[in-house]
């Protein structure tokens, strides 16, 4: 769940491959998805094979 009076940075993300939590880094920029790149596109290939457009 999100928490609108924190930064979306400062909050904890886990992976959405493997589930640990992924460090981030404060200042201007995306939040980290995955822990690795590899993580993001196994993570996409599955997703596609599934049938869902990413």
């Amino acid at each position: 769940m999100i928490d609108t009076t924190k930064s979306v940075k400062a909050q904890p993300v886990t992976c959405q491959h493997c589930g640990e939590e992924v460090p981030q880094v404060e200042g201007p920029g995306r939040r980290k998805l995955w822990c690795t790149p590899d993580a993001g596109k196994q993570w996409r290939r599955r997703m596609r094979a599934l049938g869902f457009p990413v």
